[in-house]
């Protein structure tokens, strides 16, 4: 396969690319669907392909192909160059990169039960197993959906300045959504659970317990009440506070949006646009973090990006061409979905780092307030600088005292106001696994952080 690698990149520079990047995967995944303990769809499949990028003239073009053939891959190496110079006639000003050192490194995480090798029954008695637990919690539960997914991938970065890596890398996921139904009311919840490892990881792990927890929840809301609207003290949940680093604070900080100037932090580094409590990191070298990498799509080596500094904006994601751009290092930024996709700046790990507050005394503090926990989905314009997310979970607090459940419950606002009004970090901690969308591709991130406070919280409720 190096071979292959080495006559690709050689043929794009012949064609007279100044630089080319390569990547070579092979991908065995499975997705198998259960509902109401009945297998409803079984996917196996593989696949295996390249993605090759060239700058020439000053200009990227990118060419993916699910063959290895070596005359169409001549072909295509020609057509890329082609399409670069053209591209370039076209452009105002030209692509260049920071410079890096080359790495040539082989990484494989361990795994004693690869997915790919794994019985597939032994997969499909898993995801029946969770149904199970699920339905025969409450017998309110009247729908249980169930998706287990895996992935076995291999592959090969390379590029024509020398550097050369081979990942291997094993994931498996479940997800379960369960609804509940009583009197005319209906509710449901989902949650899910992801493991950079192969099937091993369901040997130790609780599904039991993780399936009743679920249900009980669904069942909880059923007895959700319309939430108050207007302005509030909300405490955000690990999750939701995750998902707000991630989305409105995440994307803001990376190097593409802001070269572009459609980011709200465009030219704020070292102004202060947040609380002296919140600290964000972007975290590829988190300890089997889902979105944790030690290279990423161009072999730069990753890193532990410091973004936000007790409320001082420090630091942006980049790959080469933005890192160039804002005259700042590379920091191992970009990311491709797979080998049908170019590499683009993209996070990883993004947490908001612990306080030293309890979750007892943000409580104890607020007499008429929301607690929200997790998140439903929602909409961000970082350009603006605007998000809204709708909480999974959500609870009136009162007098200090965390009370009834309230009914769909959205949280909003403007994101420089919402990092100021944060006056309350939690001391604990929690890194949860997701799939970050962005330019049509979607790679595996990590959001997290501790429970906060926030003052002044815009809260919507459907009444």
């Amino acid at each position: 396969m190096n071979d292959l690698v080495e006559y690709i990149l050689d043929r794009a520079i012949s064609y007279g690319a100044s630089y080319a990047d390569v990547r070579i995967e092979q991908i065995y995944t499975t997705q198998i669907v259960v509902t109401n303990d009945r297998i409803e769809r079984v996917n196996v499949g593989v696949r295996r392909g390249m993605g090759l990028r060239v700058l020439a003239d000053g200009a990227y073009s990118f060419v993916s192909a699910n063959s290895l053939d070596k005359d169409l891959l001549d072909r295509l190496a020609r057509s890329c160059v082609k399409s670069a110079k053209l591209s370039s006639l076209f452009k105002r000003e030209k692509i260049q990169l920071a410079e890096v050192k080359c790495v040539r490194d082989d990484l494989v995480v361990p795994s004693t039960e690869k997915p790919h090798v794994v019985d597939l029954d032994f997969k499909k008695n898993i995801a029946l197993e969770v149904s199970k637990f699920a339905r025969a919690f409450d017998s309110r539960i009247v729908n249980s959906t169930v998706r287990l997914l895996d992935e076995y991938r291999e592959k090969i970065i390379a590029t024509s300045e020398g550097t050369l890596i081979r990942y291997v890398t094993p994931r498996t996921r479940i997800f379960l959504i369960v609804t509940a139904f009583e009197a005319g009311h209906i509710s449901s919840h989902m949650d899910g659970e992801s493991f950079v490892s192969g099937y091993e990881a369901y040997r130790k792990f609780d599904l039991e317990g993780w399936a009743k927890r679920i249900s009980e929840k669904a069942v909880k809301m059923l007895k959700a009440e319309p939430a108050p609207s207007g302005r509030f003290t909300v405490i955000a949940d690990p999750d939701l506070t995750g998902v707000f680093t991630h989305e409105a604070v995440g994307h803001a900080c990376e190097g593409d949006g802001i070269v572009a100037k459609e980011s709200i932090l465009t030219n704020m580094l070292g102004e202060r646009i947040g609380s002296e409590l919140v600290t964000i990191y972007d975290d590829s070298t988190y300890p089997n973090g889902w979105g944790s990498l030690k290279y990423d799509d161009e072999g730069v080596p990753t890193e532990k990006r410091l973004l936000i500094d007790e409320g001082i904006l420090v630091g942006y994601i980049n790959d080469r061409y933005t890192a160039f751009k804002l005259g700042m290092k590379p920091n191992g930024g970009a990311r491709a979905q797979d080998y049908m996709h170019p590499p683009i700046v993209r996070m990883s790990n993004t947490y908001m780092a612990p306080g030293d507050w309890s979750f007892e005394e943000m409580v104890s503090e607020i007499k008429y307030g929301v607690y929200l926990l997790g998140s439903r989905g929602g909409q961000v314009d970082t350009a603006k600088g605007t998000f809204q997310f709708n909480a999974k979970e959500a609870y009136l607090i009162e007098n200090g005292e965390i009370t009834k459940p309230l009914l769909d419950v959205s949280l909003s606002g403007l994101t420089l106001e919402t990092l100021k009004n944060i006056d309350a970090v939690g001391k604990d901690f929690k890194l949860r696994s997701g799939t970050c969308g962005k330019g049509g591709q979607g790679v595996p991130a990590g959001t997290g952080g501790p429970h906060v406070r926030i003052v002044n919280a815009v809260v919507g409720g459907r009444r």
